[in-house]
């Protein structure tokens, strides 16, 4: 066989082989099957991921609406980007805090039958809840961490005629006591972030304890009870 012979063979074999390759066939006669190809999608046929609704503050709000007498003491805060409320549990209630965004409430704690409210921090980074005491004549308050729901204090006492009052920075809250057994009456100042105390007003007086009213900018507004029954509105200055 010439030269010119072997060359045409040679070619016709490497023709063969490639064809073969794309045809699916091995040099050896196997045969594999080709495999299926799905179309490709049009541009409007492509999937589009979408995401997730979130929860506003709408949709709690009708939520909560809805819930009927099964739900009280609704309170938004001053952000409106959370509510706590009071669910009532077969029979006994539990305090909730529902964050815009969040699928449904979290527990916070178990709510007592003479729960007489809840107040935000103008800041929207704490809340109390408040519990009427019918036998002292207290209120109870508990230190809420909005944010992580830890309690951070449990029995702030103050007088009754006096929920706590909130600082305009959130950072402190006023509230009155009355000792009854001494006839001693104070204006406290709490410090949120030490969880401490410190007495700013005191005196001796058994017509009845202060009641302490807003706290404005750097001014404390609170009423004493004289001995003639009337109500005097005073101040208490803060700063410089």
């Amino acid at each position: 066989m010439n030269s010119k012979i072997k060359k045409t063979l040679f070619t016709a074999a490497a023709a063969a082989l490639i064809l073969g390759v794309f045809a699916g066939c091995s040099l050896f006669g196997k045969t594999e099957p080709s495999p299926e190809v799905s179309p490709s999608p049009s541009p409007s046929e492509s999937a589009v991921p979408t995401a997730t609704p979130s929860v506003t503050k709408e949709d709690i709000q009708k939520s909560l609406d809805g819930a009927g007498d099964s739900v009280i003491d609704i309170s938004w805060s001053p952000d409106g980007e959370a509510v706590a409320f009071i669910r009532d549990e077969s029979g006994s209630g539990s305090v909730f805090l529902w964050k815009v965004g969040s699928a449904d409430a979290e527990l916070v704690s178990a709510a007592d039958p003479t729960t007489d409210g809840l107040s935000w921090a103008p800041d929207s980074r704490h809340f109390l809840v408040n519990v009427g005491h019918m036998g002292p004549g207290t209120i109870t308050s508990t230190l809420v961490d909005a944010e992580t729901l830890e309690i951070m204090a449990t029995d702030i006492t103050t007088a009754s005629m006096s929920p706590p009052v909130w600082s305009p920075d959130g950072r402190f809250f006023a509230l009155s006591t009355d000792d009854e057994s001494t006839g001693d009456i104070a204006i406290l100042i709490y410090a949120v972030a030490s969880k401490t105390s410190v007495s700013v007003l005191q005196s001796n007086n058994k017509y009845g304890p202060y009641v302490v009213e807003k706290w404005e900018n750097d001014t404390v507004t609170y009423t004493e009870i004289s001995s003639t029954g009337e109500r005097a509105e005073l101040t208490l200055q803060f700063g410089e």
